[in-house]
């Protein structure tokens, strides 16, 4: 399967297609696909939280080649162009995107539930 060229809107078409019904998945693998995205979005902060202390660039010399180095590392940390806090950043919309598609599985199966709770407490088991 190909990398779609957008993930994150791929996830919303994904969640679009759970919203109409037309796509599948078992609330216990949803739930446990949830709890993954929660792990993976904690680890790509603790990673972001990292790579922002990367900014201060330390060594290098004093001559201006390694003045231009510290400031090109710096950059490509945080703040420069395709910088590592942004990329983490936009995985981590990436994963919450996701989530939200399988939360969609759960919560329905709750909900579900609840209705049909409901409906045999008024009317009893048949």
């Amino acid at each position: 399967m190909s990398e779609p060229e957008n993930p994150t809107t791929y996830w919303q078409s994904l969640a679009q297609a759970a919203d109409q019904g037309h796509l599948f998945l078992n609330s216990e693998a949803a739930a446990a696909c949830s709890r993954a995205c929660d792990t993976y979005i904690d680890k790509l902060i603790a990673h972001q939280d990292a790579a922002k202390l990367l900014t201060t660039a330390n060594g290098l010399g004093e001559f201006e080649s390694g003045k231009a180095l510290r400031e090109i590392f710096s950059a490509k940390a945080a703040g420069g162009p395709n910088n590592l806090v942004d990329v983490l950043q936009s995985r981590i919309d990436v994963v919450r995107k996701m989530q939200v598609v399988f939360d969609k599985f759960f919560e329905t199966t709750v909900a579900d539930d609840q209705e049909n709770a409901a409906a045999i407490g008024q009317n009893g088991p048949n």
